[in-house]
């Protein structure tokens, strides 16, 4: 059992040393990661408010070619109107004429409509254009900031990490999965806890003489009552 009380200090040392190294960059990686989801997001409703202006464009081109054929054709019915000489003629033409001023005013009410959508659309975009080139240039500093310190620190997190998993191997798996669940789930990443003036090191909970006898034997693996830290005597182990 004392050699895998002494692999499980090693392993805390490494991720306690894994941690500061994460520390280090500090909020730079969600940071990073938080600008590229909005220059994401940014760049998809700029897609779609492009997309809606040319939409609208197109449509109000459309309506216009209708309403200037309309034009034409209210014209000609307005010609032929004085021409007729029975009433189901005049009915006829009076019926189309009133058919060419309903696409004439509805497709100006429409295109009026169109318009406007079309100078909040082009207000929008260049808000949206506005606010993505300022998100990437912020992204920009920050990503390269971040990739400075990764490379600054690269090597030596390879390292542990390799020595992390030699020390892991030795490790029974019992032994590590619980190690492994106490690790992730405490903030300060403590799943080794050394015992400082009879108490926890990890949350300071008192810890009773006959524990701390049992400790010290390191005939056993003793959680701390508490926080469910393992515990370690480092006299006994002779580790600091």
């Amino acid at each position: 059992m004392k050699d895998q009380l002494e692999f499980l200090v090693k392993l805390q040392d490494i991720d306690s040393q894994l941690m500061e190294l994460r520390q280090e960059r500090g909020t730079l990686p969600e940071t990073v990661e938080r600008l590229r989801a909005e220059i994401e997001e940014a760049t998809r409703q700029l897609e779609l408010r492009r997309e809606e202006l040319l939409n609208a464009g197109t449509e109000r081109r459309r309506i216009e070619n209708e309403v200037e054929l309309a034009k034409v054709s209210l014209k000609k019915y307005q010609e032929q109107l004085f021409k007729v000489t029975t009433n189901r003629e005049y009915d006829a033409i009076s019926m189309e004429i009133e058919s060419a001023k309903s696409v004439i005013n509805g497709g100006e009410t429409r295109m009026i409509e169109l318009m406007g959508r079309e100078d909040e659309l082009g207000g929008e975009i260049a808000a949206l254009e506005g606010h993505l080139d300022k998100i990437k240039l912020e992204f920009n500093t920050r990503d390269a900031e971040l990739q400075e310190k990764i490379a600054e620190t690269s090597d030596l997190e390879a390292g542990l990490i390799k020595r992390r998993g030699k020390t892991v191997g030795q490790l029974a798996k019992p032994i590590y999965a619980h190690y492994e669940r106490i690790h992730i789930a405490k903030e300060d990443g403590m799943g080794v806890a050394r015992v400082y003036l009879g108490a926890c090191g990890g949350c300071f909970a008192a810890i009773p003489p006959q524990k701390l006898m049992e400790i010290a034997a390191m005939q056993d693996f003793i959680l701390c009552e508490t926080c469910g830290r393992i515990l370690v005597d480092a006299d006994s182990l002779k580790i600091v």
